[in-house]
C-alpha cells in the first residue's frame, strides 16, 4: 500500500494551483441563486452585504490562515484538531466530516438542473452523473492532474463573471447604488440587511479547505496563507461586482428572489449569454466538484492511518490517487441522485454540527502559542500573544453569530438530527479509542516543536 506524500516531500501545489482550488471551492453556484433573494433582502444595497459577508467569511478564517504559515502539515482541520485539541476531539471531527461527501449529490443535481435549463431535450440527472464519474477519473489521475484541471476551470469561471459584470456595468442605472440615505438602499432597514449578510456568508468561507492539501504543497508556510490571502480580493470583486449589476439593470422587483440568470439574459447577447452560463453557474458547479473530491481525500487518508478507519482506506494507485476514498465519494454522489432523494436538508441544515467543529478548531488554534513556541516565533504571520489570541475570539463571536442565527431555523426534527448526529461521532471516537484500535502517528502530521 502506498501511503500519502510526508512532510518532507516537496509536494505538487503551488500557489497558482492553490488559489485555483481555493477560488474553485468557495465560488459555487451559490454566487448565481443567492444574489437575487438577498436584493429581496435589502434592495439596493445587496453588494455592501456581501462586501460585509466576504470580510465575516475572512474573519473566521483568519485564525486558519494564519497557522497554516506556522508549520506545514497533512490531515488538515483533523491533524490540528487532534494535535492540538486531543485525540478523543480529533476522531469526533473526523467521522463527521464524512457527512460532507453528501454535497457531491447536490452539486450533480445542481448541474443537471441548469444544464436542462438551457437545453430541455437532454438528461439533467444523466448529465449530473455523467460529470460525477469524469471528476472521478481525474481525481484518480493524482492531485497534480487534477489541479491542472482545476486551474483552467477557474480561469473559465472567473473570465464569465467578469464578463457579465464589465458588460452589464454599460447598461446598469447606479443612481440608487450608492444612496445610503434612498428608502431602496435599506428597504428592510437593519433587519433585512443583516438577513441578507448571513444568507450570503456560507458562501464566503469555502477556501478554509486549502488546508487539506498541507501535505501536497510546496513551500507550504507560504503558498497556503497567500493562496487563502488571494481569494479574499477575488471574492470582493465577483460577489460585489455581481450583486452591483444585478441590481442595477432591470428594477428591484424583477430580479428580487431571481437567480442571477436572470439579469444575465437581459445583458448579455444570445452567444455571449450561452458562453455565460457554461462559464459561470455551470463552472462554478464543475469546480466545486473536482475540488470536493481532492478536499476529502487528505483528512482522510490521515485518519485511517491513524486508525480511525480501515488503514486500507489510505491506499493509492501508481498516480497517487486515493482511489478507495474516492470511490465512497462517489457511491455517496451517486445514490441520492439515482435515487431522487433529496439530501439538500441533510447538507445544508448541519448548522450545529459545523458550528461545534469549528468551536472545536478555534480551542486548538487558542494552543498554538503554548504548544508550538518555537515554530509560532518564526511564523511568517506570526503577531503578539494577545493579537492572535483577540483573532480567534473575534472568530469564535462571528462563528457563533452565524451557528445561532441558523440554528433558529432548525425544526425540531433537524435539531434532533444534528444532536443524535453529534452524539454518533462523539460515541465512535470514544469506543474506538478506547477499544485501542487507534494509533495515532504524529510523523506527518504536525512538527510541535
Amino acid at each position: 500500500m502506498k501511503k500519502e506524500a510526508t512532510l518532507n516531500d516537496d509536494g505538487v501545489l503551488g500557489f497558482t494551483e492553490l488559489w485555483a482550488l481555493g477560488v474553485g471551492q468557495v465560488i459555487g453556484a451559490g454566487v448565481i441563486t443567492l444574489v437575487g433573494p438577498a436584493i429581496g433582502l435589502t434592495g439596493h444595497s445587496a453588494w455592501l452585504a456581501y462586501l460585509i459577508a466576504v470580510v465575516i467569511g475572512a474573519v473566521t478564517n483568519l485564525p486558519i490562515i494564519i497557522f497554516s504559515s506556522v508549520t506545514k502539515y497533512s490531515g488538515g482541520d483533523y491533524s490540528i484538531i487532534t494535535m492540538l485539541g486531543g485525540q478523543k476531539i480529533g476522531g469526533m471531527y473526523i467521522v463527521g466530516f464524512s457527512l460532507q461527501t453528501l454535497g457531491l449529490s447536490l452539486f450533480a443535481t445542481a448541474l443537471g438542473l441548469y444544464l436542462t435549463s438551457m437545453f430541455p431535450l437532454i438528461n439533467g440527472k444523466v448529465i449530473g452523473i455523467v460529470f460525477l464519474f469524469l471528476f472521478y477519473a481525474i481525481n484518480l489521475m493524482g492531485l497534480a492532474n487534477m489541479a491542472k484541471v482545476q486551474k483552467i476551470m477557474s480561469a473559465i469561471l472567473i473570465a464569465a463573471l467578469l464578463m457579465f459584470i464589465i458588460v452589464g456595468a454599460t447598461k446598469a442605472d447606479f443612481s440608487q447604488s450608492f444612496s445610503f440615505k434612498s428608502p431602496v438602499f435599506f428597504p428592510n432597514g437593519s433587519k433585512g440587511f443583516w438577513a441578507a449578510v448571513m444568507l450570503l456568508v456560507y458562501s464566503c468561507q469555502g477556501y478554509k479547505y486549502n488546508v487539506n492539501y498541507g501535505g501536497q504543497t510546496k513551500n507550504a508556510t507560504k503558498n497556503l496563507p497567500l493562496s487563502m490571502l488571494a481569494v479574499i480580493p477575488v471574492l470582493m470583486v465577483v460577489y460585489t461586482g455581481a450583486a452591483l449589476i444585478d441590481s442595477a439593470v432591470l428594477p428591484l422587483e424583477a430580479v428580487a428572489g431571481q437567480p442571477l440568470t436572470l439579469a444575465a439574459k437581459t445583458v448579455l447577447p444570445n452567444a455571449l449569454f450561452y458562453a455565460f452560463m457554461f462559464g459561470g453557474p455551470i463552472m462554478a458547479l464543475l469546480t466545486t466538484m473536482n475540488s470536493s473530491y481532492a478536499a476529502m481525500v487528505g483528512p482522510f487518508s490521515k485518519a485511517s492511518q491513524d486508525g480511525w478507519f480501515p488503514e486500507k482506506l489510505a491506499s493509492t494507485n501508481s498516480r497517487g490517487g486515493a482511489y478507495i476514498i474516492l470511490t465512497i465519494q462517489l457511491i455517496v454522489g451517486l445514490v441520492p441522485v439515482l435515487l431522487n432523494f433529496s439530501v439538500i436538508k441533510i447538507v445544508s441544515n448541519m448548522m450545529l454540527i459545523t458550528s461545534v467543529y469549528n468551536f472545536l478548531l478555534f480551542y486548538s488554534l487558542w494552543q498554538v502559542p503554548r504548544k508550538m513556541p518555537e515554530k509560532w516565533a518564526k511564523a511568517t504571520m506570526h503577531t503578539s500573544d494577545g493579537v492572535y489570541y483577540a483573532i480567534i475570539i473575534a472568530a469564535f463571536i462571528v462563528q457563533g453569530i452565524i451557528g445561532w442565527n441558523s440554528i433558529k431555523s432548525l425544526t425540531l426534527p433537524l435539531a434532533i438530527f444534528n444532536i443524535v448526529a453529534l452524539l454518533i461521532c462523539f460515541i465512535y471516537a470514544i469506543g474506538r479509542h478506547n477499544a485501542q484500535k487507534t494509533h495515532v502517528d504524529t510523523e506527518g502530521m504536525l512538527e510541535l516543536i
